[in-house]
C-alpha cells in the first residue's frame, strides 16, 4: 500500500503505522512498568508526609499542653512552699515570743527572788550593824569624853 509517493523527510507508508504502533505498546508498557508505579509510590510518599506531619502537630500541640502543666504545678509548688515558709516563720515567732516570754517571766522572778535576798541581806546586816554602832558610838564616846556612859 502506497499512499504518496514522494521521497520526503517523512513518508507516510506501512513503516508510519508500524512505528506508530510500536510507539502506542511502548507507551503502554512504560505506563505499566515505570510510571504507575512511580505516581503510586509518590502518592504513598505524599500521604506518609501527610501523617507525619499530622503526627508532628499532635507533638507539637501535647508538648504545649505539658509545658502549660508544668508551668502549673511549677507556680502550685511554688506556692505551696510559699505557703510554708509562711505558715513555718509564723510558728517560728510564735515560738520566739513564747521563749522570749518565758525569759522574761524568769528575769522577772529572779529579780524579785534577788531584791528579796538583797533586802533580807540589807535587814540582817542593818539589825548586827544597829548593835554594832550602838556599841561602837557608846565605846567611842567614852574614849573622847574619858568616862563611861550610862546605858
Amino acid at each position: 500500500m502506497h499512499i504518496i509517493y514522494t521521497t520526503a523527510l517523512i513518508t507516510i507508508n506501512e513503516t508510519f503505522f508500524v512505528q506508530l504502533i510500536s510507539f502506542l505498546v511502548f507507551l503502554y508498557i512504560m505506563n505499566r512498568v515505570m510510571i504507575r508505579p512511580l505516581i503510586s509510590t509518590m502518592a504513598e510518599r505524599k500521604e506518609y508526609l501527610a501523617n507525619v506531619n499530622t503526627e508532628i502537630g499532635k507533638a507539637k500541640s501535647d508538648l504545649e499542653k505539658l509545658n502549660k502543666d508544668l508551668d502549673q504545678e511549677r507556680a502550685e509548688a511554688l506556692a505551696a512552699a510559699n505557703a510554708t515558709v509562711h505558715k513555718l516563720g509564723e510558728e517560728a515567732d510564735d515560738q520566739a515570743s513564747g521563749v522570749m516570754d518565758a525569759a522574761m517571766r524568769q528575769i522577772s522572778e529572779l529579780r524579785h527572788e534577788t531584791e528579796k535576798k538583797v533586802d533580807q541581806q540589807l535587814k540582817d546586816a542593818r539589825s548586827r550593824l544597829a548593835g554594832e554602832v550602838e556599841a561602837l558610838t557608846t565605846h567611842i564616846m567614852e574614849k573622847a569624853l574619858d568616862r563611861r556612859l550610862q546605858s
